[in-house]
């Protein structure tokens, strides 16, 4: 059995890149997130016993919010341990973050990373 609470495609703005126009005006990056879970989704109808995704997104906003990370890379990792520190139920996260005004002189839809992470077992 292998349970998961994912979220997908949260918008967050933020200040995040190299360049100092991505630094100064900000721009759209697009998140999801896929946890694992240790167990089942739920043995009750109660939100305190599985994984909150509200949760999830508050904390990836929160992050977005307090930090300037140069990479994106950087950016996802944080997420993935920040879950993995505040969500017990978890077990291994894939935190996916795309990022579509990349500032290269290819035409693309996106750019993006993912990283996944799990618990030290």
């Amino acid at each position: 059995m292998s349970d998961r609470v994912f979220v997908s495609n949260l918008c967050l703005h933020g200040f995040h890149g190299v360049h100092n126009a991505e630094k100064n005006l900000g721009q759209k990056f697009y998140l999801d997130m896929d946890c694992e879970l240790a167990g089942p989704a739920t043995t009750t109808d109660l939100m305190r016993d599985t994984v909150d995704y509200g949760a999830l997104c508050d904390l990836a906003a929160k992050l977005s919010e307090e930090t300037v990370f140069n990479l994106i890379e950087t950016f996802a990792e944080r997420i993935a341990q920040a879950v993995l520190d505040t969500q017990p139920l978890v077990k291994r996260v894939t935190v996916t973050v795309r990022k579509p005004s990349a500032p290269i002189r290819h035409f693309v839809d996106h750019v993006g990373v993912a990283v996944t992470r799990s618990r030290n077992a």
